[in-house]
């Protein structure tokens, strides 16, 4: 009969031992055992027991197994023996008991069959307490179980991929989708195209160097569902090496559509806004031009009456001329807010336009308020309108004035900001901006001062904007306000040479195309009374028709930009054709980005409305001086 080991080899090591050691090694073995040892023969009868638990010893030996066994394990526990006995191999059974406390315990017995000294069948049973692993078992299954509900019922998916990008295994599928059309499939369809590279390159990084990703991408359900999601891609080690990559992917569609929704509603809220401002914009220009055609109707009305009456009402031409000036100055005020003010950009160096302006401007700051400027030591060079930017400065320190009645101190600071921009501030110590007026001390007639046009820092604004940089206010709300220009550095300089000779010119002929008829004649008046000959056409098609017929005479043409039938960039284009290099002043009420950027570089002029007859002399002199190319 064959044991845990062979018998002769068991023989072999007891036979070296005489029967006392025998005894106690037997004595040792069953004692060391932490479970139960009994021994029964053929008819189950016991023939020996290591210890009892509640039960007299005497009363168990000789007695039968079956009597000692509960009543719901009896006849498992029979057949186990007699199993073990019928085949001559061991055999175990597990069973539950209830102890008289009420608790559970697990028990698992081996019968091992072997031949008495006599050459009779017995059996050991052997009897452990495996309460304790079966309930680590039972809390590691749960663990387990638990594990497996929570990764099954997330609110997102998880799916693990292999190198070759094959889904191996997922705890739910979108809609539309079975989980069999899934696993074992390529990641790569269930991707709209236009996102797969970057899934892959995200997946692969993550296989190459073991780093956490993460992508938002639209992905498909079937057919006719889509939906975006966001990724975080984990790698699974393994081995210190990427086995697999996890996939915890959250359907973020609703966010996607909030989000949408909400840049729909701020754009909703920022057009009521421009509205809310274009009305208030609307107001304050007709407010102000009104007091100034009321200025100019009763200036011209007391002039004639004076004219009729013999008299030389000087007085009153020059107080609406002074308001004809006072409205050209609000229309460039209201073209510098809506960033459509003619540029003339110059390269000048920042600090010395500064330096200039600050020893104006001391004369308009009062001696309570200490004016400093930090002379720069490094050398600023930028791009600008100077006469334009030096309003701005003197719009930012008026602004800084007005805020410290009392007094207080005013500094202009310049500085680098990063290698291709440079900084200008403006700050005081005065009463400083509240947060709720803050984002708004740049809107068009907006101010918290009773007094004023509340286009300062407006105007500002729109000026810095057409140069292409940024104007910002900063301020606690409590004590002063820094005001802060950013402008970009402008290239080496380039000065292409240039073609004036310096000589005198006599008048020539000089072509008029304006389709306002009084704007038209007025400047027609001019021209003439400036000795120059006058052509003149009310369109653009018109001035092209005249231009072709006496292009050998015309020296000069002069074209409104915006005009019927053929506006005047295409007028002019036409008449290049005819004349390489011809001379043409353009003229405009809107801004320099009504004509082609490269305007200037092909030898163009622009002046804009309204402008005096003196500026409008000097144009045409200067381009009438100028040198065409050969």
């Amino acid at each position: 009969m064959s044991g845990d080991h062979p018998d002769g080899h068991i023989d072999a090591a007891l036979s070296r031992l005489d029967a006392a050691f025998q005894q106690a090694l037997l004595r040792a073995l069953v004692g060391g055992l932490d479970g139960y040892v009994s021994c029964v023969d053929r008819s189950r009868r016991i023939l020996f027991l290591s210890r009892t638990r509640t039960r007299d010893l005497d009363e168990i030996l000789q007695g039968h197994m079956d009597d000692f066994i509960a009543p719901q394990h009896r006849e498992a526990t029979i057949e186990c023996v007699e199993k073990a006995f019928a085949c001559r191999q061991p055999r175990s059974i597990e069973f539950t008991a209830m102890l008289a406390t009420g608790a559970q315990e697990h028990f698992l017995t081996r019968v091992v069959p072997f031949l008495g000294p006599k050459g009779e069948e017995v059996a050991l049973l052997i009897t452990s307490d495996v309460s304790e692993p079966r309930r680590l078992a039972a809390e590691l299954e749960q663990s387990v179980e638990f594990r497996r509900r929570v990764v099954e019922n997330l609110p997102d998916y998880v799916i693990v991929v292999d190198r070759e990008l094959r889904i191996m295994w997922v705890n739910r599928v979108a809609p539309g989708l079975r989980e069999e059309q899934v696993l074992g499939a390529r990641l790569e369809p269930f991707v709209a195209p236009e996102h797969w590279s970057l899934v892959s390159s995200t997946i692969q990084a993550a296989f190459d160097s073991g780093t956490i990703g993460y992508y938002e991408v639209e992905a498909y359900g079937d057919s006719e569902t889509t939906a975006w999601y966001a990724t975080r891609v984990v790698p699974v080690m393994a081995d210190a090496k990427v086995e697999n990559v996890l996939l915890i992917t959250a359907d973020i569609t609703e966010r996607r559509r909030a989000e949408r929704t909400l840049l729909e509603t701020e754009e909703q809220l920022h057009r009521a806004q421009r509205l809310e401002s274009l009305g208030q914009l609307a107001g304050g220009i007709a407010h102000d031009f009104n007091n100034l055609l009321q200025v100019i109707e009763g200036n011209l009305a007391f002039a004639k009456q004076g004219l009729q009456d013999g008299q030389r009402p000087i007085d009153e031409l020059d107080q609406a001329i002074r308001a004809t000036e006072r409205a050209a100055e609000l229309t460039s005020h209201l073209l510098a807010i809506g960033r459509r003010q003619h540029v003339d950009s110059k390269r000048v160096e920042l600090g010395e336009l500064v330096g200039r302006s600050m020893r104006m401007l001391r004369r308009a700051i009062p001696e309570s308020i200490l004016l400093q400027y930090e002379v720069p030591t490094a050398r600023h060079f930028v791009a600008l309108d100077a006469p334009q930017f030096e309003q701005v400065l003197i719009n930012l320190c008026v602004n800084a004035r007005d805020a410290m009645p009392d007094g207080g101190t005013l500094k202009v600071r310049i500085e680098q900001d990063g290698p291709g921009h440079v900084l200008m501030s403006v700050s005081d110590t005065g009463v400083g901006i509240s947060p709720e007026n803050l984002g708004r001390v740049f809107e068009p007639f907006f101010t918290t001062k009773g007094a004023g046009s509340g286009l300062g820092l407006a105007v500002a604004a729109g000026i810095i904007a057409a140069h292409g940089g940024l104007i910002a206010a900063e301020s606690d709300g409590v004590r002063g306000a820094t005001l802060k220009v950013r402008l970009p550095c402008a290239p080496p300089s380039s000065d292409p040479p240039s073609h004036e000779d310096g000589s005198p010119r006599s008048p020539g002929v000089i072509l008029i195309a304006e389709d306002e008829e009084l704007v038209r004649l007025q400047v027609e008046r001019i021209l003439r009374r400036a000795g120059y000959t006058v052509l003149q056409a009310n369109n653009g098609q018109r001035a092209v028709e005249l231009f072709r017929e006496r292009k050998d005479e015309v020296d000069l043409v002069i074209l409104d930009v915006v005009m019927p039938e053929l506006d005047g960039w295409r007028a002019y284009l036409l008449m290049e054709q005819l004349v390489p290099h011809v001379k043409v002043l353009f003229t405009t009420g809107y801004a320099a980005n009504v004509l082609p950027s490269d305007y200037a570089a092909r030898g163009a002029r622009l002046i804009s409305k309204p402008y005096k007859p003196q500026r409008l002399l000097e144009q045409v002199r200067e381009m009438l001086h100028q040198q065409t190319p050969a």
